[in-house]
């Protein structure tokens, strides 16, 4: 694409034709010229990293479905992006990181990675393509090639995610003006990196997109203090050992910079280095990398580790649990989830009066992992152990991280996307968190099965409308405008996704000496079978003579020895039959309902109580130095209470949105579910009971004060 064209062009058409098709969302859209840009999120676009794509040609269709970490997932992701741009069009910034290339070699990289290990990731990428084209596998022995592959586009997806990191964190700090600094920002990228550590790959990650973030926003803004929150399934493990490298412990890995091997004490410790990390995880124990039957002992301490404020380490993690109901889950995220933002609070206040101690000024960031495979819609062979969470989920530990972010970061909070490989949990998990980074409600309608089933329409290669639809059929007609914006938002899925279609009918019917590769393979093994050799010993002596087909027999003979449990699943949107599709005319009123009770004023109220945390904050600190200096002037700054007890500041400069529509939705709730609203969580170590906060309160309260390898896809290599 050239330069000079703006990428979101299509896009912008595309949303011009959805107002214009849907009056009901007119006054919502029109008043985004009414709302500063401060106070929308921005969703960041990586066009770039689409072009790590997975290279072996030769491969069966039905391990290429193995392969889970691929291009779609961005698609996917557009989808959730464009379903809750469509119910607040005016509370969302898009934009494309297309011109944007980071550098391996950046000391935001560096500083996390050493050199070293960029420039392995470079030499392998180099070298993959005559690797492939000999027939060979392109990454070393080492690594699992069932989640890791790279080809020589690989290096340009990775500057492109890291170009996209950087976007995010000038938006948020920085922004195209003063008037344009967003507070929050979501970074759609991949590969993912949470388990990526200082000098090796894992589990689909290349480098480690959450402390590059880190590094990134310390270098270029002076961030001091940074909270690492993690909902993916999985847990980062390489987020969290690369905290040990920056408490100063010795790191491990076979691509270690000298400097990260000296200056270390008996004990294998130097000093801590700033910024300072704290890891705060949710995850499944029993999945990667604790799988049962190839976790590593040291695998399940690490993702078991609690510890706050001692040797320079601030980690915490809290295992997922099984759940019947959504009450039951509601529970658990009070009573055991929240744990984690009590964590993160007191490492917060910690973190200020140390660097008040030393005179020294703080500034702090809020980063969300933003793994959405522990979602109810992801596939059951990534959840083999029967643990989630409901996609309301994303929207409540949203909200709390921007309370947290209020409280101590001026609400800064910068979401990078990690994992989540089916399309219903990507769509569905990016939908509920946008929605939550704005503050506003998730509706548990727009979650529903069959809503998110029409959504994840959109990511088949060859979506195209209903002929026919009814007119009545709400959720039909939404969801088609749903699938317009996002396959609009980058130009380059033309051609790398709904091409593929082609690509791949085209490579069916190529042959060699007059036979496809499928009937050679499957020839050669009838003879194999015929002679009484094992189809593992023709392979080792290449007896088949076909240059690419002996590869792909190991690597599924591998999968097959080690129980890989992703062989047969299918994880793209195959083409399927509308036989199956019932009406629900209930559903569609009250999905419209939920659509049209959308007002101005009740998006403006959930902005204003964001903006109305940092203001009062900011206030009390002013009233505070007033008052040392003239005890007389303090009243003249503060904020005034009104009948209603709802606050607003006279100083400040209040985006209030006039308009004359009503307030109902959020007057009576629509999930209708009544939840205990204080819970206390007994920590099994130390029997301390941590209060946590209910939604009403903007607050987080804490009255503590204190390497085997293994496969993310279950197989062991």
């Amino acid at each position: 694409m050239s330069q000079d064209k703006d990428p979101l062009e299509k896009f912008y058409l595309q949303f011009q034709k959805f107002v214009q098709n849907n009056p009901n969302v007119i006054s919502a859209a029109r008043a985004a010229s009414q709302i500063p840009e401060s106070a929308k999120a921005i969703v960041i676009l990586s066009p770039y990293s689409l072009q790590h794509i997975f290279p072996r040609e030769w491969v069966s269709k039905s391990y290429k479905k193995t392969i889970v970490e691929r291009p779609e997932r961005l698609l996917a992701a557009s989808m959730g992006i464009a379903a809750a741009i469509t119910m607040y069009p005016a509370l969302f910034t898009l934009k494309s990181s297309h011109n944007r290339l980071g550098s391996l070699h950046a000391p935001h990289v560096i500083k996390v990675h050493g050199s070293k290990w960029p420039n392995e990731v470079i030499r392998l990428c180099h070298e993959a393509d005559s690797k492939l084209r000999e027939g060979k596998l392109e990454v070393p022995e080492s690594w699992n090639a069932g989640d890791i592959y790279l080809n020589s586009d690989t290096i340009m997806a990775l500057k492109g995610s890291i170009g996209a990191i950087e976007t995010g964190v000038d938006s948020i700090f920085n922004g195209p003006s003063p008037e344009h600094i967003c507070n929050r920002a979501f970074v759609a990228i991949r590969p993912p990196g949470h388990h990526c550590h200082v000098g090796m790959p894992s589990g689909f990650c290349l480098l480690n997109n959450a402390n590059i973030t880190i590094e990134y926003a310390a270098n270029t803004y002076g961030v001091t203090h940074v909270v690492v929150l993690d909902f993916d399934l999985h847990h980062g493990d390489g987020t969290q050992d690369i905290c040990w490298k920056r408490a100063g412990f010795k790191p491990d890995g076979n691509y270690i910079d000298e400097a990260d091997s000296t200056g270390y004490d008996d004990f294998e410790k130097k000093m801590a280095d700033f910024p300072k990390v704290g890891y705060f995880s949710m995850h499944d124990i029993n999945s990667f990398p604790t799988e049962s039957g190839y976790a590593t002992r040291e695998n399940i301490k690490n993702a078991s580790t609690c510890i706050m404020n001692s040797h320079d380490l601030n980690i915490w993690n809290v295992h997922l649990s099984k759940w019947s109901t959504e009450e039951d889950f509601l529970k658990l995220y009070r009573s055991k989830y929240r744990t984690l933002f009590a964590k993160a609070d007191e490492f917060f206040k910690a973190a200020k009066l140390e660097m008040a101690s030393m005179g020294k000024p703080y500034k702090g960031l809020v980063l969300i992992s933003s793994g959405f495979d522990a979602s109810e819609f992801e596939q059951v062979s990534m959840q083999r152990h029967s643990v989630n969470v409901p996609t309301t989920f994303y929207t409540m530990f949203t909200k709390d991280a921007l309370k947290l972010a209020q409280m101590h970061c001026h609400g800064k909070v910068i979401s990078i996307m990690e994992g989540g490989y089916s399309d219903k949990a990507i769509t569905s998990g990016v939908f509920a968190h946008l929605i939550g980074l704005q503050n506003q409600d998730w509706i548990k309608e727009w979650g529903s099965e069959q809503v998110v089933k029409e959504i994840v329409r959109g990511c088949k290669p060859t979506w195209k409308p209903y002929k026919t639809k009814r007119n009545d059929d709400v959720i039909r007609v939404w969801a088609e405008e749903v699938i317009r914006l996002g396959r609009s938002m980058i130009p380059e899925f033309d051609d790398v996704i709904f091409k593929e279609k082609l690509k791949l009918e085209k490579a069916k019917h190529s042959t060699f000496d007059g036979q496809t590769i499928s009937q050679r393979v499957t020839r050669s093994i009838a003879a194999a079978r015929e002679t009484g050799v094992s189809m593992n010993d023709r392979i080792i002596k290449n007896e088949l003579n076909v240059e690419r087909v002996p590869v792909k027999q190991l690597i599924n003979h591998k999968a097959q020895q080690h129980k890989v449990p992703f062989v047969e699943q299918d994880l793209s949107s195959e083409d399927e039959e509308d036989n199956d599709y019932v009406y629900d005319e209930e559903l569609n009123k009250t999905f419209n309902r939920t659509v049209e009770d959308i007002t101005i004023d009740d998006i403006s109220r959930h902005l204003e109580t964001l903006e109305i945390i940092q203001d009062e904050e900011e206030n009390e600190n002013e009233n505070e130095r007033m008052v040392s200096q003239n005890p007389s002037s303090s009243s003249s700054s503060r904020s005034r209470t009104t009948g209603n007890g709802q606050r607003h500041l006279q100083s400040n400069g209040m985006y209030k949105i006039p308009s004359s529509t009503t307030t109902q939705h959020l007057r009576h709730s629509r999930n209708s579910r009544t939840i205990p609203t204080a819970n206390t969580y007994q920590h099994a170590n130390n029997n301390t009971s941590i209060a946590t906060y209910d939604d009403s309160d903007v607050s987080m309260i804490s009255h503590i004060s204190t390497k085997k390898h293994t496969t993310r896809s279950g197989g062991r290599w």
